[in-house]
């Protein structure tokens, strides 16, 4: 853990510079929906009809690389189940680089629930199916995994996600193990409302991983299960000039980012509400007069960030804490527009109705 702590560390420095905010979206696949005929095969465990095999990606602009998913004190890693994971007790294994290529064809291996960093198994890397354009399909040798549910899109007896290379990016873990892993192990715990949750863990690959196209999505998890999905993510991704971002689903403070899709389901946020007065309250000063600023925020569904304040489109300062004030000087003589703009912890944020002055000499 103190490996991918410095990592994070750095952070802040490479971000003084200049904010990249180079992760797109996180975006969830349903890569297969089962039916009766898969959970009439014994081998592997047992699949209850209907589970979803979901994907989760990391979507990155091109020449961002991810470094890590991780969970930090304040910043939580879930992943959960209302239900359980489904886990392929022959050949299933906790990420993608224990599940062996040769077996991938056997009963339900191909839908085993494990974290990665791009890989599909030790021997393929994982790829969208609306992107996979090898069409050398694993097909399944015990005539199961073909159903052709529309809400899973693409059936994968006809495309797999799977581009077969070697060698994979290798996931490495830092305050895991096997135990605080468990949903992910050999075994189905059958246990209600199972998830992964850390506050001091994480996985990454050193290097960084790169989607095999431009589009740059990377794998980060695939999970099963027949309950309902949840998650909430907090990422460090690699810059193009080598610097590292950071990226968090809940409270980001100091150079932290946020995007909504971190949490899933997607949560609705209403965007918070500012408005802006001032004193002395007139409309024309002259040059060299102080005049105090106020903004009125407020979060129906949550907590103010931040309050930045504009003088003619250039941001004079911000304030990260009630009373959202500032003392501005008027320096030049001229048409003068205020505005303010509330930023709210989950990423959204709105401008105030400008005030408009006039500043003489």
């Amino acid at each position: 853990m103190k490996t991918i702590l410095t990592l994070l560390s750095l952070t802040c420095i490479f971000l003084s510079a200049r904010a990249q905010k180079g992760l797109e979206n996180i975006f969830v696949e349903k890569y297969y929906i089962s039916d009766s005929s898969d959970s009439k095969v014994g081998m592997g465990g047992y699949l209850p009809p209907n589970s979803t095999t979901y994907r989760i990606w990391v979507d990155m602009k091109p020449g961002y690389s991810l470094q890590a998913v991780y969970g930090v004190n304040g910043h939580s890693l879930i992943i959960g189940s209302s239900t359980y994971f489904f886990n392929n007790e022959m050949a299933g294994g906790l990420y993608a680089n224990d599940i062996e290529p040769k077996l991938l064809s056997k009963n339900t291996v191909m839908l085993d629930s494990w974290i990665s960093v791009g890989a599909g198994s030790d021997g393929h890397t994982a790829v969208l199916k609306s992107k996979d354009v090898e069409y050398n399909t694993i097909i399944n040798a015990d005539s199961i995994l073909r159903n052709n549910n529309a809400e899973a899109g693409i059936p994968i007896n006809k495309l797999d996600g799977l581009k077969a290379a070697t060698p994979q990016r290798v996931v490495t873990v830092f305050g895991l193990d096997p135990t605080s892993l468990y949903m992910f192990g050999h075994a189905n715990s059958l246990k209600q409302g199972e998830e992964l949750l850390t506050e001091n863990g994480s996985w990454a690959s050193f290097g960084g991983a790169f989607g095999v196209d431009t589009s740059n999505y990377v794998l980060i998890a695939q999970v099963t299960t027949n309950g309902n999905l949840s998650f909430e993510l907090n990422l460090q991704i690699g810059t193009p000039l080598g610097g590292s971002e950071n990226y968090v689903a809940r409270n980001p403070n100091g150079a932290e980012f946020q995007i909504p899709s971190l949490i899933y389901p997607l949560l609705k946020n209403s965007d918070p509400e500012i408005s802006i007065s001032m004193k002395p309250s007139k409309k024309a000063f002259k040059v060299g007069d102080n005049i105090s600023i106020s903004a009125k925020v407020f979060d129906q569904d949550g907590a103010i960030r931040k309050v930045s304040f504009f003088v003619n489109g250039e941001m004079m300062s911000e304030k990260f804490s009630d009373p959202y004030t500032i003392s501005w000087k008027a320096i030049t003589a001229g048409k003068v527009r205020l505005t303010a703009v509330a930023y709210d912890d989950k990423g959204a944020e709105k401008t105030s109705k400008a005030i408009l002055l006039n500043v003489t000499k």
